[in-house]
């Protein structure tokens, strides 16, 4: 099966998956998928669509939200991941090539509900060793909350009360 890391109990990120992990995934407890990985990435792994059908026929959720590295900090690519992490049943289970761009997105959605330091405490005690993200997360957490969007009520803010990005100020646990 594909290592898996666990950021919360809610959430965990590891590298790009292979036909057999999807039925590993899902007898772990895992209840869905998300691939931050773009189709046209260099690389030999399982297109989305391929992907999709692995693990709907494993009974998980599925949701593709590619997001290349260059383009990471992008508002509406957080926006959508944050979106993916609002309507995905959990356990979620997020990969990209190797886990780490699943890891920043996480962090970024995350720094949205929580206090930064949290979000990298968090990312340390899961053995992610992304410091040097403190800044970027400060910036993309003050844009979003700038943002109309943040005043609304809605399955976003229900996320900030929710387990999946872990304890915090916002999380329940």
């Amino acid at each position: 099966m594909v290592e898996t890391v666990s950021l919360t109990p809610e959430f965990a990120i590891g590298p790009q998956l292979v036909p057999a992990d999807f039925e590993a995934l899902r007898a772990a407890g895992f209840a869905s998928v998300l691939n931050a990985r773009p189709d046209d990435e260099l690389g030999a792994y399982l297109a989305a669509a391929d992907a999709q059908k692995l693990a709907l026929a494993n009974g998980l959720a599925y949701v593709h939200s590619p997001t290349e590295n260059h383009a990471i900090f992008e508002p509406d690519l957080i926006d959508r991941f944050e979106g993916a992490l609002a309507d995905l049943p959990n356990p979620i289970f997020a990969h990209c090539k190797t886990g780490t761009r699943a890891a920043i997105l996480w962090a970024l959605v995350a720094s949205r509900h929580r206090a930064v330091e949290d979000v990298i405490a968090t990312l340390r005690a899961a053995g992610q060793d992304l410091d040097f993200l403190e800044q970027e997360l400060r910036d993309s957490a003050d844009d979003a909350r700038k943002s109309p969007m943040r005043l609304k009520e809605d399955a976003l803010l229900g996320l900030s009360r929710s387990s999946l990005l872990g304890a915090g100020r916002g999380g329940s646990g």
